[in-house]
């Protein structure tokens, strides 16, 4: 087969492992400077004049492939060669390329076996990311609307000692049961702190009783602790938000075994704490093996598809939401219930619209049909006079989310402004929000929460929202939030843990309120008062101590303040409008 298969092979395949393992720079650093939504620039496009060497390689590699796929050079040979490029060219570790490659190789040489594919399509699909397009004018879709945007009702906020309903959001645990205090945290792989990360060679490079702030998950004891804390603490808690991932960072030994262990006990553990708490749940992007890929229904054959995900969540969750009904899990894995009258909660599967899930390939438009059955949950809830929360695990602002499905998501968002009160993500592990707008006017906010996993340099955390409550016109708004968190230098100095409250929304950024319109005023507050910010970027990392030290450079800044206005990929004129307030707050200093 020769070198260039290799190449070809590696290079796509590497393409689509966005968990790799960090380069010789701090991660943290990379993390902060990357655009999580925009502005682009950064990445070379047509646009800015630059060649995207990137995306040209990679539609290089993938007319190399398919030139040998059609001269019958076998599967094996090709997974073969790409581990071995993955782990000799791209500084990847042999364990994870062993691991990763085959795991996802079967799904690639699916898509390619069974869709017609150009090399630019199929990289700006998989690569979007990266700045790279699709050529293919296919990918182009919309979601029929229901009818005409009524007009938008006034917001009459409640009193202060009006009723409140008190909400528990977990997010991102990533239970390591293998977890191992003093075994290696500095190994080089994407998952440490355990016997299989080998001796810690020095002092420093020893895993923490409490959890890490290196590549490591999250110790069952400190999860417990933490759900315990939450449950002791807040006694009348009315339900619990869950917004995914449960399976820690070893994409590449993950399986269906390794995967459903990990769902069985994250369920049984949230559920030991909370048996009498009404539970609403997500699926994450790690729940699947191969992370990420869930197939459109009916695309992939049995062993590649998440139905076998989808059955043990309908299982576990039964045990969790009232008067579930479990026919739409075990369709695509998302549900619409009725838990309060007058009140809906809707939760669906953000995988079927994030880049890295190379099924898309095959199946971009509206995959499960998710989008059009959530704009019908919320036509049929506008009818019924009811108020939705929404819940997610992907934020749909990021840049790793496709342009369609963020637009559509967002087209939705704007129509129902009167029926959507909150929507609810993880994902990023950051504590983070997203402002929705139509045209200039904001109309939404996502809350994302901090991750209970301090993977990577943060300190584990939880939210507890305060929710305007049972009465005659309730809004069902979020009224304020408070994070949670437990610092982990300091536990492990102590040997115990102590959880602490480490602010709230409404004091920390002195906002009179957490309507859409004070949440993007805080977003222009912040643009002009770089301190103020610097609150914002504490509770950001929950306060870890790594990041703390490392402090947010101006490009950070500017990164940050573009996240929190931009909820559509597809459009950057608020994060564009931000940063010319801040540099406008800068001139004037000047």
């Amino acid at each position: 087969m020769g070198w260039a298969v290799g190449v070809i092979v590696g290079c796509v395949l590497l393409g689509l492992a966005g968990g790799a393992p960090p380069p010789a720079e701090s991660p943290s650093l990379q993390r902060l400077h990357n655009p999580a939504s925009g502005p682009e620039d950064t990445y070379p496009s047509p646009g800015n004049g630059k060649v995207n060497l990137a995306c040209v390689e990679c539609e290089l590699a993938v007319d190399v492939l398919q030139g040998e796929l059609n001269a019958g050079v076998s599967y094996e040979a090709m997974v073969a060669e790409a581990i071995l490029v993955c782990s000799g060219m791209a500084g990847l570790t042999e364990t994870y390329c062993k691991g990763y490659i085959p795991l996802v190789a079967p799904i690639v040489y699916h898509v390619f076996t069974h869709k017609n594919v150009t090399a630019r399509d199929f990289c700006g699909m998989l690569m979007a990311s990266k700045g790279c397009t699709s050529d293919n004018p296919e990918r182009e879709w919309s979601v029929d609307i229901h009818g005409e945007k009524p007009p938008v009702e006034p917001i009459i906020l409640p009193e202060p000692d009006a009723p409140k309903l008190k909400v528990l959001h977990l997010s991102d645990t990533h239970l390591d049961p293998l977890y191992t205090p003093g075994s290696n945290a500095a190994c080089p792989e994407q998952l440490c702190c355990r016997e299989e990360s080998g001796l810690a060679e020095t002092e420093e490079d020893r895993a923490w009783y409490w959890g890490d702030y290196r590549n490591c998950g999250s110790p069952a004891w400190m999860l417990e602790d933490m759900l315990a804390h939450a449950r002791n603490t807040h006694t009348d808690l009315d339900y619990v938000m869950w917004t995914g991932d449960v399976v820690p960072h070893n994409m590449w030994s993950t399986s269906r075994e390794w995967n459903l262990r990990l769902v069985r006990e994250t369920n049984a553990l949230v559920r030991k704490w909370f048996p009498d708490v009404p539970v609403f749940p997500v699926v994450g992007n790690h729940e699947m093996s191969p992370l990420d890929q869930y197939s459109n229904p009916g695309d992939a054959p049995e062993e590649l598809s998440a139905d076998w995900l989808y059955e043990e969540l309908a299982a576990q969750w039964a045990h969790l939401i009232p008067s579930f009904n479990d026919s739409t899990v075990l369709h695509a894995g998302y549900y619409s219930v009725l838990i309060k009258p007058g009140f809906r909660v809707i939760s669906f599967n953000s995988m079927f619209g994030y880049g890295s899930n190379i099924w898309l390939v095959q199946t971009s438009n509206d995959p499960a049909g998710e989008l059009a059955w959530l704009e019908d949950q919320l036509a049929k809830a506008e009818a019924a006079g009811e108020l939705v929360h929404l819940l997610g695990h992907i934020p749909p602002g990021i840049i790793d989310v496709h342009r369609a499905w963020s637009r559509e998501y967002n087209r939705i968002v704007v129509r129902y402004e009167n029926v959507i009160r909150g929507q609810f993500f993880g994902h990023t592990h950051f504590d983070e929000f997203q402002v929705f707008h139509d045209g200039e006017r904001p109309v939404g906010v996502a809350y994302v929460a901090p991750s209970q996993t301090p993977w990577y340099d943060l300190n584990p955390a939880y939210r507890v929202y305060h929710v305007d409550g049972d009465r005659p016109d309730t809004t069902r708004l979020v009224l304020d939030h408070e994070t949670y968190f437990l610092n982990l230098t300091a536990a492990e100095a102590s040997g115990e843990a102590h959880w602490e409250r480490l602010y709230s929304a409404r004091d920390a950024y002195g906002m009179a309120a957490l309507t859409p319109a004070d949440w993007q005023d805080l977003a222009e507050r912040m643009a002009a008062d770089r301190s103020l910010f610097d609150v914002y970027y504490k509770h950001y990392v929950s306060a870890g101590d790594p990041y703390m030290a490392l402090g947010c450079d101006d490009l950070c800044y500017q990164q940050r303040l573009c996240d929190v206005v931009t909820s559509n990929r597809n459009d950057l004129d608020s994060c564009y409008e931000v940063l010319r307030k801040s540099q406008q707050a800068r001139d004037r200093k000047d």
